[in-house]
């Protein structure tokens, strides 16, 4: 069984900068970015969580309200303000209270996603969750190197929970690397995520030339 925490509720610092506010409210081909994630992620997962769940870490209403319509369970995280290890803890937290109580048992594998990855597609989340039924880690990569999504195994959980700071599961990762399988991404543009307001008006021109 997998567990997908999917996680919406960093600060978004360096695009608040462009006075545009949250990167995940901007729009993306006409519509807020993370509705496109979200979605992204609903129609790969479909049939592929063997009974588990997928949960949205995020502080925005917004981005709450909608995770529930799709189906998905909101997780609100006010402290993810002090750092990701915030959004990893408490949506861990979350998928290893709830999925236990619906199910009775926890999931095998827990997989991390983030809501600014607006290029990476069905297809390949698909792909990846193949992957992930047959591996301990997990990660999508591009020639070697690692990005996100990233799987890991439920003997993870108390490691994941020991991140302080602005510190991710990347730093887990690092540590089991050798236990990883690398999930090759169709396309390098996929594992790119949106920081600034320019790197989102060059991925959207990417994508119009790649039409």
């Amino acid at each position: 069984m997998i567990d997908l925490i999917l996680l919406a509720a960093g600060n978004s610092r360096r695009f608040r900068e462009s006075g545009r506010g949250n990167k995940l409210l901007n729009p993306w081909k006409g519509r807020p970015m993370y509705r496109t994630v979200l979605e992204r992620w609903k129609e790969a997962s479909e049939g592929m969580l063997d009974g588990g769940a997928v949960y949205v870490v995020s502080r925005e209403y917004e981005i709450l309200e909608a995770a529930e319509q799709y189906g998905m369970i909101p997780v609100y995280s006010p402290e993810s303000a002090q750092g990701i290890s915030w959004s990893v803890r408490n949506g861990l937290c979350a998928a290893r209270r709830q999925t236990p109580e619906r199910t009775g048992r926890q999931a095998d594998h827990y997989v991390f996603g983030v809501a600014d990855q607006p290029m990476l597609t069905a297809a390949t989340i698909r792909r990846f969750l193949e992957k992930v039924r047959a591996s301990v880690y997990a990660c999508l990569a591009w020639e070697g190197q690692t990005g996100n999504p990233v799987a890991f195994p439920e003997k993870a959980a108390e490691e994941l929970l020991g991140l302080e700071g602005d510190s991710g599961g990347k730093k887990v990762l690092r540590c089991h690397l050798e236990e990883c399988t690398m999930v090759s991404a169709a396309r390098a543009e996929e594992l790119k995520d949106i920081d600034t307001l320019e790197q989102l008006q060059e991925a959207e021109q990417e994508m119009q030339q790649n039409r």
